[in-house]
């Protein structure tokens, strides 16, 4: 993406950031709110990326930090990942 030398596009740039940033702000627990609530109802990680445009971790973090339970096929794989990466050497 090319940066405008024009001062005052720059300076326009800066508004709409500063713009879009508030905007972030305000919605923000909103979003947060309504992601616990649709991934408790049955919503999928996915769907709710799809949706929002934000990366499927954001919504497993926040799954996770408003105690919804894994789906069972999930909870069985992560937990054969951490054993086979607990049994692994440390690197030194």
């Amino acid at each position: 993406m090319d940066t405008p030398a024009d001062p005052q596009k720059r300076a326009e740039t800066y508004a709409r950031y500063r713009k879009a940033h508030a905007t972030i702000k305000e919605l923000k627990p909103v979003v947060d709110a309504m992601a616990a609530e649709d991934l408790a109802n049955g919503a999928t990680i996915a769907q709710l990326a799809a949706e929002t445009g934000m990366l499927p971790e954001v919504f497993r973090r926040k799954a996770r930090k408003a105690d919804v339970p894994v789906d069972p096929r999930y909870q069985e794989r992560a937990e054969r990942l951490r054993a086979r990466k607990a049994a692994l050497p440390e690197a030194e």
